[in-house]
């Protein structure tokens, strides 16, 4: 099987897949913390929702009604239930090509051969789950949409790349293995790799649409924050200068 046969089948799931345009932009960090929700500026924790749903910006705290508290209550468990959903979307493409290297394994009845595209697609889930969990809690990254449709998209183009010549590897030594040994003609093997491509091409199809839905939804869910955010600023004018999002 030439290279760009696996590489062409996990193209489909590359981060212009399902790191789709979304009409909202984020302007500071937001950082999850627990129960705690707050929005950074140049480093540091400028608006503070705390478990206990008060409100404190640049470190003081501001008296909110019972009305403003159930408002924005609200608020901050839709943003701790939807925004972490990001990461598992980050982690998707690593989900689609590890899915066509179980396959690959059980169709060459060879797992050792792909130990080396499996490393790598764990490293770079790995990378993936770093960018929104650089230190252990959730952040959503400042013009988190723009970076995913350039430099994560490189990440994740640069990641298929290797994997796909590891995976190549893996399937020359166990088809070499098979025609040393007598198992498998030259015609068996090109009509096994044709019926194999095709395979490929129709998972990562059906999952990489998959894929794009789930980002649709995820996309929705934010639209959704962002117009819920500036009903809240109405009942909070507080909130005003530390936007998490915009439409």
């Amino acid at each position: 099987m030439k290279k760009s046969v696996i590489a062409l089948s996990l193209a489909a799931c590359s981060a212009g897949s399902f790191a789709q345009s979304c009409p909202v932009e984020v302007p500071n960090d937001i950082h999850i913390a627990g129960d705690q929700v707050a929005v950074y500026q140049d480093g540091e924790p400028r608006l503070l929702i705390s478990q206990d749903n008060q409100l404190f910006i640049e470190g003081r705290q501001v008296a909110l009604s019972d009305s403003q508290m159930q408002a924005l209550q609200a608020y901050s468990e839709h943003v701790k239930s939807y925004l972490p959903q990001m990461a598992e979307l980050a982690d998707s493409g690593a989900s689609i090509a590890q899915e066509v290297i179980d396959d690959l394994s059980a169709h060459f009845g060879s797992s050792d051969a792909f130990v080396g595209a499996e490393q790598l697609v764990n490293e770079y889930s790995a990378k993936a789950k770093q960018k929104f969990y650089p230190d252990g809690e959730f952040v959503m990254p400042a013009d988190v949409f723009r970076s995913m449709d350039s430099g994560w998209k490189q990440d994740l183009e640069e990641a298929l790349k290797h994997i796909s010549v590891e995976s190549v590897s893996g399937m020359i030594a166990s088809l070499s293995a098979e025609m040393k040994s007598g198992e498998l003609s030259f015609s068996q093997f090109q009509t096994q790799l044709m019926a194999l491509k095709q395979s490929l091409q129709d998972k990562v199809r059906q999952r990489s649409g998959e894929v794009a839905v789930q980002a649709g939804e995820i996309c929705e869910s934010i639209e959704g924050l962002a117009e819920e955010e500036q009903q809240l600023q109405q009942v909070i004018p507080e909130l005003k200068d530390y936007q998490m999002f915009e439409i």
